[in-house]
């Protein structure tokens, strides 16, 4: 939005236009998220977008987990909020107490973001229908991962048996990341920075962002569907090119 304030000096009018900050958020303000493993690479940029955007991220880690600190400290002061949980996705057990819980203390779950550090997704199919009843009216499921992480079928299952509670469930996957200095493979994610069509290879906060469009409510009607993140990388395998 812009304003037009108009001064006079003498016979000269001056014209000065006032821009106006405009609100970039995504309409995730207030709302209630669930990251796991979210202490960490792909898992914290998306918890970090989250927050923000206003959401309140509630992050799943192990009893002894290094990264929780450093994790606390990108985290703060956004203008979302954070707490932390102990949780193994794998216990089926934990992951119904929880999501009883959530439901219990905030109301409703409106995000549940699984960050897939496994190519082992079978524990989600465990928890379809608790994991269904926790968002109330309806919200987001979305897996998070590499393209190693055989997700189509999961994310089929999911999809079909969560549409009926408007649940809208889709998967974000990458071929590689470049993690900066963190990187195991400095020489590959160089090999492949210089043949990605755009000319580098994705961030985390590429996925991050991809992850957070899901979350709006414009992506309501987007259902079972794996979206690529990786620059057109992949594009060139499809085309006979070898990276």
């Amino acid at each position: 939005m812009t304003r037009r304030n108009v001064d006079h000096h003498a016979d000269n009018e001056v014209v000065s236009i006032m821009i106006e900050p405009v609100n970039t958020r995504l309409g995730l303000d207030g709302k209630l998220a669930l990251v796991t493993a979210g202490t960490h690479g792909l898992g914290l940029a998306i918890a970090s977008k989250l927050c923000d955007n206003g959401a309140h991220v509630i992050l799943t880690t192990s009893a002894d987990d290094p990264d929780l600190e450093r994790a606390k400290l990108v985290l703060a002061g956004k203008p979302g909020s954070v707490t932390v949980t102990q949780l193994d996705i794998a216990d089926e057990h934990s992951v119904r107490l929880l999501l009883d819980q959530i439901k219990q203390d905030r109301g409703q779950l409106d995000m549940f973001v699984h960050h897939a550090v496994s190519p082992d997704l079978t524990p989600l199919l465990n928890v379809v229908e608790p994991l269904a009843k926790a968002f109330v009216d309806g919200g987001r499921v979305v897996i998070a991962g590499y393209t190693v992480t055989p997700v189509h079928g999961v994310i089929r299952t999911l999809a079909l048996e969560m549409a009926w509670y408007r649940v809208a469930v889709n998967a974000v996957v990458t071929t590689v990341v470049d993690n900066g200095p963190m990187n195991i493979d400095p020489d590959l994610v160089d090999r492949l920075a210089i043949k990605s069509p755009s000319g580098r290879v994705t961030l985390p906060q590429d996925i991050a962002n991809a992850v957070a469009l899901l979350c709006t409510d414009e992506a309501s009607w987007i259902q079972g569907q794996v979206i690529t993140v990786d620059g057109g990388l992949e594009l060139l395998e499809r085309w006979g090119e070898t990276r």
